[in-house]
């Protein structure tokens, strides 16, 4: 049987994405780590319990236990006011990390910019 909690996290990286003057952008967040075995639906889920800024939980389907970890790779958006340090929390830490920032004039120049960058082949 499968519970929902936690999962554990190595990196994470956010990006602030001005989206235009008098309106507030999104940060993009990025986490990579190795969850156990059998680990599915991991997502970012934003606390609306953390008070003072944004605090992202890193969450996820596990079980049965088993042993051994898979990489993972996940990116979630969220809308807000500009912070210079976001928390991301995952069940092995709670790091507090800089928040980079982009100026886009939309929303959608920001999307078309990941999906370039992410169809650039790797250098052989």
């Amino acid at each position: 049987m499968g519970f929902y909690g936690p999962e554990p996290f190595d990196t994470a990286e956010a990006t602030y994405v001005w989206t235009g003057l008098g309106a507030p952008g999104f940060f993009s967040v990025s986490v990579k780590g190795n969850a156990p075995n059998f680990t599915s639906n991991i997502q970012l889920v934003r606390d609306p319990h953390f008070v003072g800024g944004l605090a992202v939980d890193v969450m996820g389907w596990t079980g049965p236990l088993g042993q051994g970890t898979t990489p993972y790779a996940v990116r979630g958006t969220f809308n807000g006011l500009f912070l210079p340090k976001i928390l991301i929390v995952g069940q092995n830490k709670r790091l507090l990390i800089d928040v980079k920032e982009i100026p886009f004039t939309t929303d959608e120049a920001y999307v078309s910019h990941l999906k370039a960058t992410a169809k650039q082949p790797e250098p052989a």
